[in-house]
């Protein structure tokens, strides 16, 4: 009978597991001010759902290198539209302030790009990628 062989995955060496897990721990100690911040904001009625959030970070030194090597995850982390990092003194501050752009009807996340296309004019340049690639496969 044939034996299947996992492909392996690299082990990382325990110092880079260490590291990355402080990484994300200090990156969802700064997720907690953030949803605290857009709590606030809903409760101020400046924005409804976090996704109508742009979320603007001021950081320096370690913290702002941590957010900038996380950035593009970073919108994920905090379920917003959009996150901008600023160099700025002292601890992290958070402002929030209302996405810039229209509403994509697909994935409701607020997007500068909605309407670029002819063929899907109501959906974000990440939803209009998607929808090419179901039709090409299609």
């Amino acid at each position: 009978e044939a034996s299947i062989h996992m492909a392996e995955f690299p082990k990382l060496s325990e110092q880079t597991d260490d590291s990355l897990l402080a990484e994300w721990e200090r990156l969802f100690a700064i997720r907690d001010d953030v949803l605290r911040a857009l709590e606030e904001a809903r409760v101020a009625k400046q924005i409804g759902s976090s996704l109508e959030a742009k979320v603007t970070l001021e950081a320096s030194g370690s913290a702002l290198e941590l957010l900038q090597r996380h950035q593009s995850d970073l919108r994920y982390v905090f379920i917003v539209s959009q996150v901008e990092l600023k160099e700025g003194g002292g601890n992290v501050s958070i402002t929030v302030s209302r996405a810039d752009g229209e509403k994509c009807e697909r994935c409701w996340n607020y997007s500068t790009h909605v309407g670029e296309s002819e063929t899907y004019p109501t959906v974000c340049e990440r939803c209009v990628a998607a929808l090419q690639e179901i039709e090409r496969q299609g």
